[in-house]
């Protein structure tokens, strides 16, 4: 990974597999003389924190204290967990099993201090993953003076002075190492070495965001039911703003005293944790909730979640923005009443008519890839899954090239009256589409509009989309 600064690029990282003579700090010029097939990145420390937090939240479900140590480490709060694990070795091999099913590349060790497992963890190749109180020492001394995390400049200076492993940085007296390179150093021994405690910040548990109300007998009413989702909702809300966060997926479940439990799924396009918009929202998705014995509780939860800042209503414009949001919650409504029966419709970037658009199984929109206006291309708006086979005349007859005159679709003779085209539209070679299409719009007596087309190459057919 690089750091570009100006004109200078400085590399920052550098993986397991990278040769020795490249190393933090070099200026990437001199790694690409030395070694011209080397591959940098840019670095991304932003979104690598992000990641790192991110795992971090992931592996609480083996301890509840974990805490970040950027660039790219973590801290596992290990105390007293060998009771629960059997012993420190299988909750080692259990955490680094499940860290490599990520497809992450990582050392476990297990060390009395944050600073001597991060330095075993970062420097030791061959010893053990788990080291006891007096092994710290020992554990410690042939590794080089960096592993005790002291400033490049300090482990210049050290490295001047003959000082090469830390076994040989403890026999230096501490008041000439005080005097020479401050207290840091001092501090960063007795840390790695547990004369000194070192202070960590875990990461806050998250969890579930969701809410239950206990019923005292069966409700069967209409009003308690949405007296019920008022108050999940408000208590739902709560939690959001204080995590500052939006729903995208809410989960509403009905329990009933003798039968399963009755779910209904609110998927929301953006994220929200306005409190009235989620109450409508689940208001239209329990219009035909039906209970032959009543419900005895009733429990929210958010199933998806996503950060959400507070947003300033533009002064002057904002007529697209607004517009936008009334459709998202428009689809909205429509998706808690007809479920799936709803999605957004994506444009993609491809000549052919059937694959120029798709729609979305997830429960928002992203930014359509760019491609062309349908508007202006006069597409219909109705496409058929696959184009069907019909029958036309042609005039001439005898021309392969003749404009129609009339089709007929499953036994239905339609006489055109208006024709437009033809536009040629050119196959995918490369997935084995390589016939040409002669598309026309036409208009048939009866004052309906198809969209057919001829193959080229075979003198076949097709209607594929009819105007509405």
């Amino acid at each position: 990974m690089i750091e570009t600064s100006g004109n200078r690029q400085t590399i920052v990282h550098v993986s397991p597999e990278t040769p020795a003579d490249i190393y933090p700090g070099m200026p990437l010029a001199a790694a690409r003389a030395r070694h011209t097939e080397v591959l940098d990145l840019p670095a991304t420390p932003a979104a690598d924190l992000r990641s790192l937090e991110a795992m971090g939240h992931w592996l609480m479900r083996f301890s509840p204290g974990v805490c970040v140590y950027p660039p790219s480490s973590l801290f596992l709060d290990a105390t007293g967990l060998e009771r629960l694990y059997g012993g420190l070795e299988n909750f080692r091999r259990r955490v680094a099993q499940a860290i490599a099913s990520l497809r992450v590349t990582a050392t476990v060790t297990i060390a009395p201090t944050p600073g001597a497992a991060w330095a075993l963890a970062a420097f030791a190749r061959n010893g053990s993953h788990i080291v006891t109180n007096d092994q710290v020492v020992p554990a410690l001394s042939p590794l080089p003076p960096e592993a005790l995390r002291l400033d490049s400049k300090t482990v210049g200076v050290l490295s001047a002075l003959g000082v090469r492993t830390i076994g040989s940085l403890l026999q230096l007296s501490r008041n000439d190492l005080a005097v020479r390179f401050g207290p840091a150093i001092l501090m960063r021994i007795d840390q790695a070495t547990g004369a000194a405690p070192e202070l960590l910040t875990y990461l806050v548990h998250r969890s579930s965001i969701r809410a239950t109300l206990e019923f005292e007998g069966a409700i069967e009413s209409l009003n308690a039911i949405h007296f019920a989702v008022q108050e999940l909702t408000r208590q739902i809300a709560a939690q959001l703003v204080a995590r500052g966060q939006g729903a995208r997926e809410l989960r509403l479940t009905f329990r009933q005293p003798y039968a399963s439990p009755v779910e209904k799924v609110i998927r929301l396009v953006r994220p929200c944790r306005n409190e009235s918009a989620l109450v409508k929202l689940i208001c239209c998705a329990i219009e035909n909730l039906e209970a032959s014995e009543g419900f005895v509780a009733a429990t929210l939860a958010v199933v998806a979640a996503e950060r959400l800042g507070d947003e300033q209503a533009a002064l002057i414009g904002g007529q697209e923005e607004r517009d936008a949001a009334e459709l998202d919650h428009l689809v909205e409504r429509l998706r808690a009443r007809l479920d799936r029966g709803v999605e957004w419709g994506e444009l993609l970037e491809s000549n052919l008519p059937e694959n120029a658009s798709r729609c979305r199984d997830t429960a928002g929109k992203a930014d359509a890839p760019s491609a062309r206006s349908a508007v202006d291309l006069l597409r219909p708006l109705r496409l058929l899954r696959q184009p069907r086979s019909i029958k036309v005349i042609v005039r001439p007859s005898e021309s392969r090239d003749g404009e129609p005159v009339s089709f007929t679709d499953y036994g239905e003779v339609h006489r055109l009256d208006h024709i437009r085209g033809p536009e040629r539209i050119t196959g995918q070679w490369w997935n084995g589409r390589w016939k040409t299409r002669d598309y026309f719009d036409v208009l048939d007596v009866a004052g309906d509009r198809y969209w057919i087309f001829r193959v080229p190459q075979s003198g076949r057919w097709f209607l594929h989309g009819i105007f509405e």
